[in-house]
């Protein structure tokens, strides 16, 4: 009986070829080992001549190719074969045997074999093996595509169950659409209710939408790129209209025709929405912005006009020689709710142009915090004559910040200090000169700042709970107006307050202001 092999050379295989021989005749296997050599094959050869041997073998594998008898004295081919095909499935198996028969030989290559060659026409034995590693390769790489492509389907399965995104794929040749289980998300409908062409998705679309979308995405595919996208509006089952970002790839042949288009179409509604409330907020945000900027034009301008001539008036009033003491009473009145009112404009101001963004100016130049400490506090003895103000001060005072805001700084303390303080207990003033800084303390005896107001007290319209009087009442600007002064200085300001040791305001400035831009700064 002849091989089914073929009989043609092909060019001599360079590597080294590891094969597995069983075979019992020590005289048939160099016969064999020696055919293959003559045929340019490059091989090492482990002969095995038993059951046993040929099970540890396989066990160690690492074999191009599985050489057998048939007839082996205690071990037939058949069984041969099957433990090999069990231990390594992918590896060429031939039978080399003396005789065989048409119906055996046939059985044996349904079973699995891959060739068989007769002993006495070994010169074919190096054609058979040359083919069939050839067609073990070309088994290998099969499996490794299709394991491959199995794979690929693998995670594309596990991206469409993970994503919330509708896939399509859309077969430009033939005019069929493919969506993915996602899109049901989507348009609210069963998936085969679809349809598969085009015509049902453009119908969907909105109609104020159809004609833009359609037309960039046809001028997409009449060009030359790879890529599509667009926002539009999509009609759910329920009759609502949902918005999509629809990106897209477009496949083309070698002659640049585009043949396929695969997109994913994401539900971005919710963004959508929040994007239209900010954008309104952010409208109502500017409409504020240009009403407290019309509101500084008003104060600035048309109050205080008013008020600088009453200022002016009640202190002429004062100056008079021959002024009745119920007159001058009457004018020291209306020049201390003049300045109170004009101090009630000036937070105002600052406080609007810290809120819109553009900070308190601040315009350092060179100061002695201690005269200019003492300068307010005699101004404050001045106006409360009934109250015991104290003033302790150390090392050096000079520094360079903006005297006329760092006097509102400590005339704002102070006064806060007079306000929510006993009357008979003495408010303590203190400055202290340090190495690189300067610290003003301003201390009292009143009640202490409850606990929940605290962490907020320097935020603004934030009051003490002690009722004030008439003359005394603001609107509650002036620690938030310290702390944006004092933030403008590039400096700190805090406060701790206990029933025990009352309430102290600390603020630490450098002695050279960290001022930003033109001379100006602020924390907006």
């Amino acid at each position: 009986m002849q091989s089914a092999a073929p009989d043609f050379d092909h060019a001599p295989v360079e590597r080294l070829l590891s094969i597995l021989l069983l075979e019992d005749s020590e005289l048939d296997a160099r016969l064999i080992h020696a055919h293959i050599e003559e045929a340019g094959l490059n091989v090492h050869l482990d002969r095995v001549d038993g059951r046993e041997g040929f099970i540890r073998a396989l066990a160690r594998g690492g074999y191009d190719l599985i050489l057998s008898d048939y007839n082996v004295p205690g071990f037939d081919g058949l069984s041969a074969l099957n433990i090999a095909r069990r231990s390594l499935p992918d590896v060429p198996f031939l039978f080399v045997s003396g005789a065989l028969g048409e119906d055996r030989a046939i059985e044996l290559l349904k079973r699995g074999a891959t060739d068989y060659v007769l002993k006495n026409r070994l010169e074919r034995l190096a054609t058979s093996v040359r083919r069939a590693l050839r067609e073990a390769e070309s088994e290998l790489r099969r499996k490794r595509t299709e394991e491959a492509l199995r794979r690929s389907e693998e995670r594309y399965q596990l991206v469409m169950r993970a994503t919330s995104d509708a896939v399509w794929d859309w077969d430009l040749e033939l005019g069929l659409l493919h969506w993915s289980d996602a899109v049901e998300q989507v348009f609210g409908c069963e998936r085969g209710a679809l349809g598969y062409t085009v015509q049902w998705w453009r119908e969907r679309m909105h109609p104020d939408d159809r004609e833009r979308v359609w037309g960039g995405l046809q001028r997409a595919l009449d060009g030359r790129g790879d890529r599509w996208q667009d926002e539009y509006r999509l009609l759910r089952e329920d009759g609502t209209y949902v918005v999509v970002a629809d990106r897209s790839y477009i496949a083309r042949d070698a002659e640049g025709r585009p043949v396929r288009m695969a997109g994913a179409m994401q539900d971005i509604t919710s963004r959508k929405r929040s994007e239209e409330e900010r954008r309104l907020l952010l409208s109502e945000a500017r409409r504020r912005v240009e009403f407290e900027q019309q509101l500084v034009g008003i104060v600035s301008h048309d109050l205080r006009g008013p008020l600088n001539a009453i200022l002016a008036g009640a202190s002429m009033m004062l100056q008079r020689d021959n002024i009745e003491p119920w007159q001058a009473k009457t004018a020291a009145r209306i020049l201390s709710c003049a300045e109170r009112a004009n101090r009630l404009i000036r937070d105002l101001l600052d406080f609007t142009q810290a809120r819109m963004g553009g900070g308190i100016p601040v315009r350092p130049t060179p100061t002695d915090l201690h005269e200019l400490t003492l300068q307010v506090v005699d101004e404050a003895r001045a106006v409360h004559v009934d109250r015991d103000l104290q003033v302790s001060q150390r090392g050096d005072g000079r520094g360079s910040w903006d005297p006329d805001r760092i006097a509102q700084v400590i005339s704002n303390l102070v006064g806060n200090a007079l306000k929510y303080s006993p009357e008979r207990s003495p408010v303590l003033v203190e400055t202290q000169g340090e190495e690189e800084r300067m610290v003003l303390r301003v201390h009292n005896q009143g009640e202490p700042i409850a606990a929940d107001l605290l962490p907020r007290i320097f935020e603004p319209l934030r009051r003490g709970k002690r009722r004030a009087n008439r003359s005394d009442r603001s609107i509650g600007l002036g620690l938030y107006i310290v702390r944006e002064l004092v933030l403008a200085h590039g400096g700190t300001v805090e406060v701790s307050s206990t029933e025990a040791e009352g309430t102290t305001f600390t603020v630490a400035l450098p002695r050279t202001a960290s001022v930003a831009g033109d001379g100006a700064s602020g924390s907006g």
